[in-house]
């Protein structure tokens, strides 16, 4: 059927806005990634709400809605991607990177599953890979839907590249209780497992690598395994999905780790001003000390990821931090002596928010490409990807050690 309205001019002249449909752009500082849905509310029902809980509402990543809210007949709001040119949607898109825009299709009666296109062939492959890993039936886009047109908004990135996910109604009932993919439905808040478990699989994607939850403050969460020798040469990349707000995150290498009282960590803070900070600190009979400090001169951003290296060689800490996809630097940033811990004990990743942090819970903290060689450079393990975990219960203040390493736990 063919669009009522070719353009946003002509349907913003002959509906009004706030009775017949609303605007939605919210970009965060430094964002570069998007969600968004052009036919979102009762175009094409529950799209917006995913394009709204996968970006946190534009917390975690830039977030535009353009939504149908008449008492019926939202359809006739339908502008199609490739001529969609409402300005604040086509401002927040060019603003980013990369775009994941979410709608629906009508699809095959009973029959659950996403159709996926768009220029971004990278991000295309890993979110079929997620989607696929999480339970979900991924299908490539039949031509019609295909959201390969340079025209589709999905695609005027800077890069000019996106990805277009076409939910079949099916998929989208199964997002909430049944019967309720209304307005009233969606409004109440109601959402069913398989929604949280469709964001969680987007949302991974878009963070890349595993995925450690932060959903209280002050509670550090530990991936770790045990480490063959004391001297050790740690490498990951990490990164959290939103700005700090109210304090910090703070992400660590651990080495010598005997206990939750008793280790040594290299720790990136990610400000409140989006500074990045290394430091070397060690844990002792339950006390943090710093021992040395540097400001990286590298702004944090959601999505950001950076590289972090770790070496513990005798009584000797050194360290140095980078953005992710620029050279290593070539010597060390941080460089202490110590000679409190001595044992080989474990090697790993520490996630914890800072007691004083006000996020809106929880904020994920992305590690990847975690690589540990002995001090002779001899390579002992490198988890690439992770699989899927659980974390046990816990009590605010207190550590949660994670039952495989660099598990996802969401």
């Amino acid at each position: 059927m063919a669009d009522v309205y070719a353009t946003y001019a002509a349907l913003a002249a002959a509906e009004t806005e706030g009775v017949d449909y609303t605007r939605t752009a919210v970009a965060p500082a430094g964002a570069t990634w998007a969600a968004i849905a052009v036919h979102g509310g009762s175009i094409e029902g529950g799209s917006g709400e995913v394009a709204r809980e996968l970006s946190r509402g534009g917390q975690s990543m830039a977030y535009y809605e353009f939504a149908g809210i008449k008492p019926s007949g939202n359809t006739s709001l339908h502008i199609t991607s490739t001529n969609f040119d409402e300005p604040m949607g086509l401002a927040l898109v060019g603003g980013v990177r990369r775009c994941l825009s979410l709608h629906g299709y009508v699809g095959t009666a009973g029959r659950a599953e996403t159709a996926i296109g768009g220029l971004d062939a990278d991000l295309v492959a890993r979110v079929t890979d997620a989607l696929t890993r999480a339970g979900f039936l991924v299908t490539t886009a039949p031509s019609e839907i295909a959201g390969t047109n340079p025209n589709n908004v999905c695609n005027k990135t800077a890069t000019g590249a996106g990805v277009q996910l076409e939910m079949s109604r099916a998929l989208r009932d199964s997002f909430f209780p049944t019967g309720m993919n209304t307005r009233a439905g969606r409004d109440s808040g109601a959402r069913t497992e398989a929604f949280h478990r469709y964001v969680s699989a987007l949302r991974a994607a878009y963070m890349g690598r595993g995925l450690v939850s932060m959903g209280s403050v002050n509670v550090s969460r530990y991936c770790l395994m045990p480490a063959p020798s004391t001297n050790v040469d740690l490498a990951a990349t990490v990164a959290t999905d939103a700005l700090a707000v109210g304090g910090p995150h703070f992400l660590a290498l651990v080495a010598r780790y005997l206990d939750g009282s008793n280790a040594y960590l290299c720790r990136l803070e990610f400000s409140t001003s989006q500074g990045v900070i290394v430091t070397l600190r060690k844990r002792l009979a339950g006390t943090e000390t710093l021992l040395v400090q540097h400001t990286t001169g590298l702004t944090h951003a959601a999505g950001r990821r950076f590289g972090l290296r770790f070496q513990v060689t005798g009584s000797t800490l050194r360290a140095r931090v980078w953005l992710d996809g620029s050279p290593e630097p070539v010597g060390w940033q941080v460089e202490a002596s110590d000679t409190s811990l001595t044992a080989a004990g474990e090697v790993g990743m520490r996630s914890i928010l800072s007691s004083a942090n006000t996020n809106a819970l929880p904020v994920a903290a992305a590690w990847g490409d975690f690589d540990s060689k002995s001090a002779t450079g001899v390579q002992y393990f490198t988890v690439k990807r992770s699989q899927n975990g659980i974390v046990k219960p816990h009590a605010a203040g207190t550590d949660v050690r994670l039952a495989h390493p660099a598990i996802v736990a969401l």
